[in-house]
């Protein structure tokens, strides 16, 4: 149904519906208008399977009102029932739904909504569903095919609430493998593309064979962790010294928190499915490791027993989630905020890392993500540090790549890497930002932003590097251009590169084909 029809009316209703479609669309605009309608499609995922969760606040009084459920999504499937009629006009359930992301995204406490914000319904992004209007006649059928099977014979209720985020994963995932198409005739075309999962590496992998990755790479890692922990406490229970004492120095080796020092990357993440899976099996491990590191440590008294240090973090979050719900009348429950859902939180934002080379994947799994770790009253966590589109196999090490240029003569790279550095230890102060407020989430986007702004260049020069290596071209042309440029010749390379300053006429026209592969 999604493939063959809903996105397919998506794609149409929006190009008809855009003030500003042009004539001829061009393959620009046909993206726009392709990753408009998935963003809009991972909106709905959101909001449909949150408020079948209760993870926002449908029994609310406040804000049932301008939820999709009862106003939206209940009142379409009556109308349908009775075969209404509806306004090939008039766009009311279009601006409904729209103000509701707007809601979410920027919170109303009027109706009892906190801003989970996350970037995932930023107004400021895919301005076109800003633009658009779609009728009731064209939206409301659309909406109802996404709620209700069997819409024609006897409609049932599609059961969100009991969709895993994988499974919800997968489906949209292969949205992914359409691509949009413009005929002889200039007619919009939505077709499948086989190649689509082959060009962007995004194959689904089974849950048998994610639970042995997870097992035979994950485990061993935090096994180590245990170890080491026991050793310590064995050492320290000979000791004579005050117990407080030896309390403190056990600490510092806490298996718990260790854990959570894990980085873990996919490098074709896709929709999210290993990284979902990941946060689950950490989450597990790390509530095991809060009993089991509490019985390591048999020389303790009750008085002086042993508690993990992130004990104390879990209810500081908590707290915190608390106190922004109370002042601001928001309805969270105390078992939606137990210590599975903030370890979760924090392991999405410490640990996890994925890369992939379809933008949109990249999108859905942040999706997946959020729905997975989605805390009552707490803003969606910030994962632009740690999410990204990009090609994981190709690329050079920084270690690598400053050999490279040392061998040939190039001393001015040293400076420039080590202040990058210096810079991208920014991202450990912002995995330590809890995003338990929305201050916080923007304290995180403004940390990194810093981050980006220092190391792209180095990020771009790199990849010139890359390139140039690739090559390997014998045109001595070319090979003397090159020479020049990380003889910094025509000026400081890493800025050369990136654009800052100006290539040389003679060397761009001599290494147009070097930045073509660089970029």
């Amino acid at each position: 149904m999604v493939f063959k029809e809903v996105f397919p009316q998506l794609v149409q209703y929006l190009k008809e519906h855009d003030p500003e479609a042009p004539d001829s669309p061009d393959d620009l605009y046909l993206e726009e208008l392709r990753s408009s309608a998935l963003t809009f499609f991972y909106r709905l995922l959101f909001v449909f399977y949150a408020e079948d969760r209760q993870l926002l606040p449908v029994t609310d009084d406040k804000y049932d009102d301008y939820g999709l459920r009862k106003r939206v999504r209940v009142d379409i499937a009556k109308r349908m029932d009775s075969k209404d009629t509806f306004s090939q006009t008039l766009d009311d359930y279009y601006r409904r739904t729209c103000n509701l992301f707007k809601a979410i995204d920027k919170g109303d406490p009027s109706i009892g909504l906190p801003p989970y914000n996350g970037g995932l319904f930023d107004i400021k992004q895919h301005t076109l569903l800003n633009r658009v209007e779609l009728p009731d006649s064209a939206f409301a059928p659309l909406l109802d095919k996404l709620s209700r099977r069997d819409i024609e014979e006897n409609p049932k209720w599609i059961n969100y609430r009991d969709l895993s985020v994988q499974q919800l994963g997968s489906i949209y995932e292969r949205l992914l493998e359409f691509e949009l198409a413009m005929t002889a005739d200039r007619d919009l075309v939505i077709r499948p593309n086989i190649f689509a999962r082959k060009t962007s590496g995004s194959y689904y992998t089974p849950d048998n064979l994610v639970n042995l990755i997870l097992e035979k790479t994950i485990d061993p890692l935090i096994n180590e962790k245990l170890e080491l922990f026991k050793n310590e406490s064995e050492k320290l229970k000979g000791r004579k010294s005050p117990k407080k004492e030896r309390l403190k120095e056990l600490k510092k080796v806490d298996p718990t928190s260790a854990i959570l020092e894990l980085k873990i990357c996919d490098p074709a993440m896709g929709s999210g499915h290993f990284l979902v899976s990941l946060v689950d099996y950490l989450a597990d491990r790390i509530l095991e490791s809060l009993v089991e590191s509490e019985e390591i440590v048999d020389w303790l008294d009750k008085e002086n027993s042993y508690a993990s240090p992130l004990f104390e973090k879990i209810n500081s979050i908590r707290d915190q989630i608390k106190q922004q719900a109370k002042e601001n009348g928001w309805v969270v429950k105390d078992e939606q905020l137990d210590d599975r859902h903030i370890i979760r939180r924090m392991i999405l934002k410490r640990c996890v890392f994925g890369v992939d080379k379809n933008l949109m994947a990249v999108e859905l799994a942040k999706v997946s993500l959020w729905l997975h770790t989605f805390t009552v009253g707490a803003p969606l966590s910030f994962l632009n540090h740690h999410l990204k589109c990009g090609d994981s196999l190709f690329g050079e090490f920084v270690r690598g790549a400053e050999d490279y240029l040392e061998e040939r003569g190039s001393m001015f790279i040293g400076p420039t890497v080590n202040q990058a550095k210096a810079t991208a230890k920014g991202m450990a102060d912002i995995e330590q930002i809890t995003d338990a407020d929305i201050s916080e989430v923007k304290d995180s986007a403004e940390k990194f932003q810093v981050v980006e702004k220092v190391t792209n260049p180095l990020n771009r020069f790199f990849g010139f590097i890359h390139a140039t290596r690739w090559m390997d071209t014998k045109d001595k042309k070319i090979k003397a251009a090159i020479q020049n440029i990380l003889d910094s010749q025509a000026g400081d390379p890493v800025k050369l590169v990136s654009g800052e300053i100006k290539m040389p006429e003679d060397a761009e026209s001599t290494l147009k084909s070097v930045f073509r592969t660089a970029k």
